[in-house]
């Protein structure tokens, strides 16, 4: 089957300029942006001591305070992801539909779709194991057990490397599955497999021009802040410097997940013979 992959990634650049589609993420994401940049500016200088070195009895709390924080952006952001899905599926269709309008779809499609999430999740998790018994090895690296938890870890983290690049490049659909299909968090798995599987060198041409495209966003957008850090090194923290490079971090990251979310939708429309 072929994918017009002109359209797919024609759509996918276009979706994020919808304005109420990117408003209502760049707004979320500058609240939580905020609020991360207040708390490392007034707790991030404890955690390096004037050695260069991290002072341990601070990073514990540092991190008790963060986590709350990325626990409520993790939620927000599995919730509004079936919406986003639902809004791009309908943009690639040529219909206007505000991203307000698509909100009841995150609500019934909330926990399926965590449920992708943790089972991918702990796939990756175990794929890549192997930094665990990597760390443990550099603790004990003078003793036998050291070099054989590093041999052993590196092996896995080897394999499981490979393994995981197999699980993201076959899984990738399973929210689209998820959510514009309704289907249950294992059978989104698999239905994303078999799609991929059988359109694997579309799905590589595909996955090819889209980190192409990523990347070249990516730097563009990075530029405003690589170029003040060369000139002035980095920014205090809290300064207005940082706050407007953390404004424009922000209005990057929002148009690269719209266009990340699109780019799913737009190649499933473009494969599923449900979209002809």
């Amino acid at each position: 089957m072929t994918v017009d992959l002109g359209k797919v990634f024609r759509t996918s650049l276009t979706y994020p300029f919808k304005k109420d589609v990117y408003l209502v993420l760049f707004v979320i994401q500058l609240i939580f942006g905020v609020a991360s940049w207040l708390l490392t500016g007034y707790l991030g200088g404890e955690i390096i001591g004037p050695d260069g070195l991290p002072v341990m009895e601070n990073i514990i709390p540092f991190l008790l305070y963060f986590l709350p924080l990325s626990i409520a952006g993790w939620f927000v952001a599995i919730l509004l992801f079936p919406a986003y899905l639902d809004n791009s599926a309908h943009f690639y269709k040529g219909k206007s539909r505000p991203i307000i309008g698509s909100l009841e779809i995150s609500r019934k499609r909330f926990l399926p779709m965590l449920a992708v999430f943790v089972v991918l999740g702990l796939i990756m998790l175990a794929c890549f194991g192997g930094i665990i018994l990597l760390m443990l090895s550099a603790m004990n690296m003078t003793s036998s057990e050291g070099l054989i938890l590093a041999m052993i870890g590196g092996l896995w983290l080897i394999a499981g490397a490979v393994i995981g690049a197999i699980v993201i490049f076959t899984t990738f659909l399973s929210p689209v599955f998820c959510v514009l299909e309704k289907q249950k968090p294992l059978e989104s798995i698999k239905k994303s497999w078999n799609l991929v599987v059988k359109n694997k060198w579309n799905t590589f041409l595909f996955f090819v021009i889209f980190v192409v495209v990523y990347v070249a966003i990516a730097v563009i957008g990075s530029t405003p802040e690589i170029a003040f850090e060369s000139l002035y090194g980095l920014p205090v923290p809290l300064s207005v410097e940082s706050f407007l490079l953390m404004i424009i971090r922000i209005a990057v990251n929002s148009y690269l997940l719209l266009f990340t979310v699109s780019s799913m939708v737009s190649y499933y429309l473009g494969t599923h013979k449900g979209s002809r």
